[in-house]
């Protein structure tokens, strides 16, 4: 069962903890579609695909396109962003690497 996690700074410094304990499938489903509309984009677009993402599968009021944008550090946007579609879909971008290794 996936459980995500996002961490978002507010206005006054401090760390919201944002946590979704269920994704039905149509979640994963979506993902799929995201990574292929990704894939197709430029840095800009796929920066938009990712946060529409993000803030349709968290459906909460406190997870937006400005909560995330003002809340992440440049450097750990597009890793969280992408953390959440891996923890979705259940894949372990590591194990996947090793995977691709092997072959």
């Amino acid at each position: 069962m996936a459980k995500l996690k996002l961490e978002l700074e507010n206005e006054k410094e401090e760390t919201v903890v944002h946590t979704k304990d269920k994704v039905k499938g149509r979640a994963v489903r979506k993902a799929f579609q995201t990574m292929k509309k990704i894939e197709e984009a430029d840095y800009e677009e796929q920066l938009d695909t990712l946060i529409d993402y993000v803030v349709d599968v968290f459906d909460d009021p406190g997870v937006t396109e400005d909560s995330i944008l003002d809340g992440i550090e440049s450097e750990n946007l597009m890793p969280t962003l992408s953390k959440v579609i891996t923890d979705v879909v259940g894949v372990d971008p590591d194990d996947a690497e090793n995977q691709q290794a092997k072959k």
